[in-house]
């Protein structure tokens, strides 16, 4: 029996598309300039179309709020870990943990926190606003007395974006982290918060990363575009796909952040770094740009980063929740001269001096991938190129391999019995570890299913 709103044509609003939508990207409907130049014109009663650089505006607007719908309407029946990891020091791994862990707080509030994982003291927290009373080296202490969310928070200094900081006390040692250590901390900090973001050190082959790996449900690498850093985050990537199991399944679904702090980039090595990831299934390719808030090196505020380095994290956020779901890339490869054509009628430069294009309406894309003729690649069913053997193609972004099931890597046993029973196809110096002590008596809450 039909209603009177639909006897009458009306329909109630999807929330998902107007929960971000403000009244600019409302007046965009209309289709009409409303910047610039033309947006002048059209003030008078002219009615121009919008300019290329407008349109470009448009599209990113509407992909932010996307992405931010996304984020927002992630809803997992379990924690999940992100690791943030490169060998090569000064990569940016500190103020992507950070930035991150702001993008999800952002929209989704509490709930969020940023965990040191290197071996030794990193500077997490000296990144940081404030100062942590309790550290991370008291937390380790003190992990098997938490009892409550209250008392867990004293071991952290919360931000001005929400994010709970897990680090150590700035210009102080502490003890050196085991993989026991990092497994003990993720499993009570589960407890109490929904994502863990997790900054490593510098070493790949010891046990805090290797304790990290196994609490990790994403990987996600941080490059700066020259040689020394992006060899080094090929090298660990290599490292982890021959592992196999879970390991290579995180190298394979990398989210990889370009980033950029000022200083100056050869762009032969540029290109050759951003083949070489894509090669090992890098698909996911986001580029933050140069902030120069971050690039004070002090306290990072995610109020005083800039909305274009803000929107950049927020993109590469909604990606590490697809990565979750088994969703495919939102990244596109384009090979070179398929640039779009511009709109009849349209001029090439913005009058007002907009930013350049490179502002993707999405994640900026990523270097086609030459064919290879490697024996370990395939070939895509579905655009008939040789690519990596990765879950999605590198040409087509279609799917190479079934759906990307988590919960065959964190089964109940090791996330509701606190990761005690570690999997098969970890490596062999984590399986070769002591077991986690669990209380038996403990109920199983069934936390595990996803």
């Amino acid at each position: 029996m039909e209603t009177q709103h639909q006897t009458n044509g009306h329909h109630a609003p999807n929330p998902a598309h107007t929960l971000f939508r403000s009244a600019e990207v409302e007046g965009d409907a209309a289709g009409l300039a409303k910047t610039g130049l033309r947006g002048g014109l059209n003030r008078l009663g002219f009615k121009l179309l919008p300019g290329a650089a407008e349109q470009q505006a448009r599209k990113r607007r509407v992909a932010l709020e996307s992405a931010r719908a996304v984020i927002l309407h992630s809803a997992f029946t379990r924690p999940v870990g992100v690791l943030i990891a490169n060998p090569k020091g000064t990569s940016g791994k500190t103020p992507a943990t950070l930035g991150l862990a702001s993008a999800f707080a952002a929209v989704k509030g509490n709930g969020i926190c940023a965990l040191e994982v290197a071996d030794d003291a990193g500077t997490l927290a000296l990144r940081a606003e404030g100062v942590p009373q309790l550290d991370l080296g008291d937390l380790v202490r003190d992990i098997s007395l938490i009892r409550s969310s209250g008392q867990l928070a004293g071991y952290a200094v919360q931000q001005s974006s929400f994010v709970d900081v897990f680090g150590s006390r700035p210009g102080e040692s502490r003890p050196a982290l085991t993989a026991d250590d990092v497994v003990a901390v993720s499993r009570v900090i589960d407890e109490y918060y929904r994502f863990r973001f997790m900054d490593s050190g510098n070493v790949v082959t010891t046990g805090p990363f290797l304790g990290a790996i196994d609490v990790a449900d994403v990987l996600v690498v941080p490059v700066m575009m020259a040689r020394d850093s992006g060899l080094k985050a090929i090298e660990m990537l290599d490292g982890l796909i021959a592992a196999g199991g879970h390991a290579a399944e995180l190298a394979r679904n990398a989210v990889i952040l370009r980033m950029t702090d000022g200083r100056p980039e050869n762009s032969v090595d540029r290109d050759d770094v951003v083949r070489y990831l894509e090669e090992r299934g890098g698909a996911r390719q986001f580029e933050i740009p140069f902030d120069p808030h971050i690039a004070e090196r002090r306290d990072i505020t995610w109020a005083k980063v800039s909305p274009a380095t803000q929107e950049a994290f927020t993109f590469a956020a909604a990606e590490i929740v697809r990565v979750v779901r088994g969703e495919q890339p939102s990244t596109t490869a384009v090979r070179p001269g398929d640039a779009a054509a511009e709109p009849d009628g349209q001029d090439d430069e913005d009058p007002d001096g907009a930013a350049p294009a490179m502002a993707a309406a999405q994640a900026p894309v990523v270097p086609a991938v030459e064919p290879d003729p490697r024996e370990d690649w395939v070939t895509c069913s579905e655009c008939g190129e040789r690519t990596p053997p990765a879950t999605f193609c590198a040409f087509c972004r279609h799917q190479l391999t079934e759906t990307v099931n988590l919960q065959r890597f964190y089964g109940r046993a090791r996330r509701a019995s606190g990761y005690a029973e570690p999997a098969e196809d970890l490596p062999e110096q984590l399986r070769a570890l002591p077991p986690v002590p669990t209380d038996d008596d403990e109920p199983d809450t069934g936390r595990a299913s996803a």
